[in-house]
């Protein structure tokens, strides 16, 4: 989880004009989510899927120093949801995650994309032109 949502929030900061997609009939489930979240302006095709669930606590390595799993699922969660709201996501999105076990998915209908503001805008009529990288001077 931390990896998806620092790797977002580094990219949305040096890259302003981040465009999250999910394309027609695709899916974006699990730690997805998150990454999708820190696009600046974010899409879903037609019949596209985004589904959420509870983190899984694992247990720590054999051998490894000893851990409170618990506490580490929570303070998890929590940074998650720090970062959902920082990225302009109602926390109602993780709160569905929160309730739903770790080994089913919760999937959002489209209207609750929208109004939860995990999608920002409507899909573009016409693909976008594919983005040049800028030279660094």
């Amino acid at each position: 989880m931390y990896t998806a949502t620092s790797f977002s929030t580094e990219t949305r900061s040096t890259i302003p004009a981040v465009l999250s997609r999910i394309e027609a009939g695709r899916y974006c489930a699990s730690a997805c989510p998150l990454v999708f979240a820190g696009g600046v302006e974010r899409r879903v095709g037609p019949k596209a899927v985004i589904g959420v669930h509870q983190i899984a606590a694992v247990k720590s390595a054999a051998g490894g120093p000893g851990s409170d799993e618990m506490s580490i699922a929570q303070r998890s969660s929590a940074q998650c949801l720090a970062y959902l709201v920082e990225m302009g996501v109602n926390p109602r999105v993780w709160v569905r995650a929160m309730e739903t076990p770790h080994d089913r998915l919760f999937v959002f209908q489209p209207d609750e994309l929208a109004a939860m503001k995990l999608v920002t805008a409507d899909p573009p009529l016409a693909a976008p032109a594919a983005i040049q990288p800028q030279s660094r001077s």
